[in-house]
């Protein structure tokens, strides 16, 4: 059938920019929180991606590039007698199975080291072709190419068609506008050929993605129009620059690593070669100054103890059996006398799976540091990364700078925003001995441990690890640290200092060119805007208390709407809800919810809106009813 293309003018408006002269007259793009764009042939309208808001009906086929809810609410909204679904045969499982996702959900998430995205389906999307590379979408005499494009998810594709003369490509959220991404955080991943787990592999799908990216270029497209943000006249010169700033992104992440003490140089570059290039150069921190421990602090596994001279222990962190066992053989041999106290570095579980069993068998306190007070209580109520779900009980809180004088020692407590935003650390003085300051696992000799971006590394001027160099500074110039996997303490030389503070401000300026956020902690942070509790058990038929937590990272005051979206059977109980939240302030919504008399696993989710800010679905909850 001969093609005819339909004079429908195109139309997409964004901030100061109109893309008419580049799209052909027969597709319009309409703008939301996903783009809408809309091919007409022959008096028939195809979708790719769906329709965000106004008439989504009478359309052939919609083509979804990858699975997350997140996009494909959009596809659900479009309509049409005999419509055609096309969806990645890669991604089949979490399109057709969510319900399998979220029912395994419920324990999979304690000791997570998969690290991916949780932004899955709460039901079905009815596909009716699973497409993969090599395949056509033949559709009104337009040949629509399918290229696997995986990167922003495991499986995405993207599709390229010749219209009116124009070689245009849809690339889901390969690309955002001019060489950006929508985030970075969704790209974690394993490197199997490394072996290294999804945990440590940050954004290790770079090395997925920039291949991707080529393959795109290849097929030199004269427009592309991404699931999200402006469309690309220029794309080339666009991906140009992303692949540069990834790049960057990258080579910094290596030069500050802490898995270059654990996994040494040739992992390390096989790392680099999937994302730099086989012939790039790779910088690395050689391992900074580090001795053996002092002997009055003893080392097992994963925790630390200081003993006093009359016997007695401070523990930090317990993370196993096999430390409680140690312990009460040292206390059945008089070594130790008595455990005076535990403080928990952070709440992962390598550091507190044992932590309420050593609490109760030493009946001894458990200090933190009130930051992450209540996900040590309430671990079932967070997703964060390496979660045990062993809760501890009366946890006693100890405010940044609390000093305590225990035996011979001064003991001084810190937030520590280190490898996770939940974190702590102790700084311990002796007379006559240097400062040792149990930092969890923040450094290594190597560097910084930042590898895991689902910890939440903020990088504003004073959290994170910014927060970390300026306590570490204050220990100058004489001091020990102690990473509990690590059998040795290590320094850190001002010219070193120096080297990972130079390195890391470097990177976060790329960070701020590499997103279209105004402040690039929404492109690292997935839990800017969180569920609480994320998961939780209720009975049936009955009101049940949620609240969405926002922070707002902005140098601006926002405005944040916050729309509660339910799956089947759970009931809202309330509409939408506004927050206003200062520069860098956070805050609340309240949901309320009915639970279904049925028994089993729900997902509440939530959009979340503000000036240039539009998410669907973005948000979720997991309500187990019993």
């Amino acid at each position: 059938m001969k093609y005819l293309a339909m004079p429908l003018v195109a139309v997409f408006t964004l901030i100061g920019s109109t893309f008419a002269n580049d799209l052909p007259k027969s597709i319009k793009v309409v703008e939301g929180p996903v783009n809408g764009a809309i091919i007409t042939a022959n008096g028939k309208k195809l979708s790719v991606y769906g329709v965000p808001h106004g008439k989504a009906k009478d359309f052939d086929a919609v083509l979804v590039t990858h699975h997350r809810r997140d996009l494909v609410w959009a596809a659900r909204r479009v309509n049409g007698d005999k419509l055609q679904v096309i969806a990645p045969a890669a991604e089949k499982a979490l399109i057709e199975q969510p319900q399998a996702y979220w029912d395994a959900f419920v324990q999979k998430r304690f000791h997570d080291y998969d690290q991916q995205s949780t932004k899955i389906l709460t039901s079905p999307l009815n596909v009716t072709r699973w497409v993969q590379e090599g395949d056509t979408i033949d559709w009104q005499g337009i040949s629509i190419k399918v290229l696997d494009t995986p990167g922003f998810t495991r499986g995405g594709v993207s599709y390229v068609a010749k219209i009116d003369g124009k070689t245009i490509a849809f690339t889901g959220d390969c690309i955002y506008g001019d060489g950006k991404l929508f985030d970075l955080y969704s790209l974690q991943d394993a490197i199997p050929e490394a072996n290294i787990r999804g945990y440590h592999g940050h954004a290790s799908r770079l090395g997925k993605l920039l291949p991707s990216l080529q393959k795109i270029a290849a097929e030199k497209p004269d427009v592309i129009v991404p699931a999200r943000g402006p469309v690309i006249a220029d794309p080339l010169n666009s991906i140009a620059k992303l692949t540069q700033r990834a790049k960057s992104v990258y080579h910094g992440y290596l030069s500050t690593n802490a898995l270059y003490w654990y996994f040494k140089e040739d992992r390390m570059r096989m790392c680099a070669d999937r994302v730099l290039g086989k012939t790039a150069q790779m910088e690395l921190m050689p391992y900074s100054v580090h001795e053996e421990t002092p002997d009055w602090i003893f080392v097992k596994g994963t925790s630390r103890m200081v003993i006093s001279e009359d016997g007695h222990g401070f523990l930090l962190d317990c993370g196993s059996q096999n430390i409680l066992k140690s312990i009460k053989e040292l206390m059945k041999t008089g070594i130790v006398k008595k455990i005076d106290g535990i403080f928990v570095t952070h709440y992962h579980d390598d550091h507190t799976d044992a932590v309420q069993q050593a609490s109760e068998d030493f009946n001894c306190p458990v200090y933190a540091t009130p930051e992450y007070e209540d996900i040590l209580e309430n671990p079932e109520a967070y997703h964060m990364p390496a979660m045990t779900s062993n809760a501890i009980k009366d946890v006693t809180p100890l405010k940044d700078g609390h000093k305590m004088q225990w035996k011979e020692f001064g003991l001084t407590f810190h937030f520590f925003p280190g490898q996770t935003i939940y974190h702590g650390a102790l700084q311990v003085k002796k007379q006559d001995e240097k400062p040792v300051f149990f930092i969890g696992d923040a450094f290594a000799p190597s560097g910084i441990d930042d590898y895991c971006l689902l910890n939440r590394n903020l990088i504003h001027d004073d959290d994170g690890f910014n927060l970390c160099f300026k306590k570490v500074r204050s220990l100058a110039p004489d001091y020990w640290l102690i990473n509990e996997h690590i059998p040795y303490v290590f320094t850190f030389s001002d010219k070193e200092l120096d080297y990972l503070e130079s390195r890391y401000k470097s990177r976060i300026e790329t960070l701020k060119s590499m997103f279209p956020w105004d402040d690039p902690n929404y492109g690292i942070d997935e839990q800017w805007a969180v569920f609480y509790p994320h998961g939780s058990q209720a009975a049936g038929d009955q009101q049940h208390a949620l609240e969405v937590r926002i922070t707002n990272h902005s140098p601006v005051e926002r405005t944040f709407r916050v729309t509660p979206r339910v799956s089947s059977g759970l009931t809202i109980n309330g509409t939408a809800e506004r927050l206003t939240l200062k520069p860098r302030a956070s805050g609340a919504v309240k949901i309320s919810i009915t639970t279904p008399k049925e028994p089993g696993n729900y997902v509440n989710t939530a959009d979340i809106d503000s000036k240039d800010m539009h998410f669907r679905r973005w948000v979720e909850a997991l309500v187990t009813v019993k």
